[in-house]
């Protein structure tokens, strides 16, 4: 946007305006910009309901696919990864009419623009496979620096060519796969093994996976396969997860879960600063980020789990000591967490330097600028807690440093500025919506 003038300045510019119009106006540019002023508010207390599982919309999205028949996707998480998602299953020739998925009785080979979403992006590779012919699967410049050799030579293991490190990746479809079987390394991300699970509905395959990252979010793949009739075994052997999966996808309603990633928010809101309620939050989900509400009563907040909501409120600031390897997007809020603890914390995770940003780097950057002591090691943070001041944030263009900004502001000394935020689109688009509810 610039360098800013100061407010006195900018409302002089109107002074013969009505009030009224005046910040109507203020308002207006700063949505224009993507800007966000915060100043922190005298009381954090209310109520929100979490929007719906961007993981389980894209699963969702990807076995209706390659059902028998129509498949309901029943409230679907709409944003611009999962838009992206939407895409994808229409280019390989699915009709979508509303919630209703209607599969193609054969894949189409196509042109697939992921967007940033590294789960279409990853997902789509492998299920381009089933398309007899050439496929490309490709994306905006941020997804083209995310690992993509894992994937690709696992589908040459099952006879199918593919080219490409990185996006764009290009794939010859076979059509019809004849293997039994594929081991895909999974310590950079679990998308592929996930993409392999989907193929593996569809045509039967025993599916091997090395050193899995980001676990739960297997389990949460087996759980959706589940809901579309998928028949399967696995078993543990040392650090191989090895999965026997019977082919058959049945179409169904598919009912998304609230998703606990963007929920997150405000639970440590909550913990932070006031008492917070969140509805449609599964208490018996196997979401990687379901781990927030261990981690918040860890931290020394009041969490309280119903049925009908998670409800959790500000205690104790105890630091923590974390490895966040299966639920790294937790990250930049634990970050979030510690930078008003008690002490000096110690925040781990594999794979957090190539995310959407390096988010190792891009919350040490902030919490500096927050006047927070930190220190960058090569998997996580080391933070000293206390008082942050308000700070002008760096977002990297990464839809959960951009919302955990945020959360850090309320609390800040001073007002903060964050200024570019349309990168919540990419998750969660009504956010700053969302969080004006609870700002009092």
């Amino acid at each position: 946007m610039g360098n800013l003038i100061s407010r006195s300045n900018f409302l002089s510019l109107f002074k013969f305006w009505p009030a009224p119009l005046i910040q109507k106006t203020i308002n207006s540019l700063e949505v224009a910009f993507h800007m966000l002023r915060i100043v922190p508010p005298k009381e954090i207390q209310g109520e929100v309901i979490a929007p719906p599982s961007k993981s389980y919309t894209h699963r969702g999205y990807f076995l209706s696919l390659l059902a028998d028949e129509k498949s309901i996707v029943e409230r679907p998480l709409i944003s611009d990864d999962t838009l992206a998602t939407i895409d994808a299953i229409r280019a390989f020739g699915a009709d979508l009419i509303e919630e209703v998925v209607y599969p193609p009785e054969e894949l189409r080979p196509n042109y697939i623009f992921a967007r940033d979403s590294g789960t279409t992006a990853r997902i789509s590779i492998i299920v381009s496979s089933l398309a007899k012919g050439v496929s490309v699967i490709d994306g905006r410049e941020q997804l083209r620096r995310r690992p993509m050799e894992d994937g690709v030579s696992s589908l040459r293991m099952i006879g199918v060519e593919a080219i490409g490190k990185r996006l764009p990746v290009k794939v010859f479809g076979r059509g019809r796969i004849s293997a039994k079987e594929v081991s895909i390394v999974a310590e950079k991300s679990s998308q592929f093994a996930t993409g392999f699970l989907i193929l593996a509905a569809k045509i039967g395959l025993k599916v091997e996976i090395v050193k899995p990252v980001s676990k739960p979010y297997i389990e949460m793949t087996l759980k959706t396969m589940e809901e579309f009739g998928v028949k399967y075994d696995k078993a543990q052997e040392n650090e191989r997860l090895v999965i026997f999966v019977d082919p058959g996808v049945k179409g169904t309603k598919f009912k998304v879960p609230g998703d606990y990633s963007s929920a997150a928010n405000f639970l440590v809101a909550g913990a932070l600063y006031g008492k917070i309620r969140v509805r449609n939050l599964m208490r018996d989900d196997v979401q990687a980020d379901k781990e927030i509400l261990n981690i918040l009563r860890e931290y020394g907040a009041k969490v309280k789990v119903k049925d009908e909501y998670v409800e959790v409120e500000s205690n104790e600031r105890n630091p923590l000591n974390v490895d966040c390897s299966n639920f790294p997007d937790l990250f930049p809020l634990l970050a979030v967490l510690a930078a008003y603890a008690e002490g000096k914390s110690v925040i781990r995770g594999r794979q957090l330097r190539i995310k959407e940003s390096d988010r190792i780097h891009a919350m040490a950057v902030n919490l500096s600028r927050a006047g927070i002591r930190v220190r960058e090691l090569s998997d996580g943070l080391e933070i000293w807690g206390g008082q942050p001041k308000g700070f002008r944030g760096k977002t990297f263009n990464d839809h959960r440093i951009t919302m955990a900004l945020a959360i850090l502001a309320l609390g800040a000394k001073g007002e903060s500025i964050i200024p570019e935020t349309k990168s919540i689109a990419k998750s969660y688009p009504n956010f700053f919506e969302d969080l004006m509810r609870v700002i009092k």
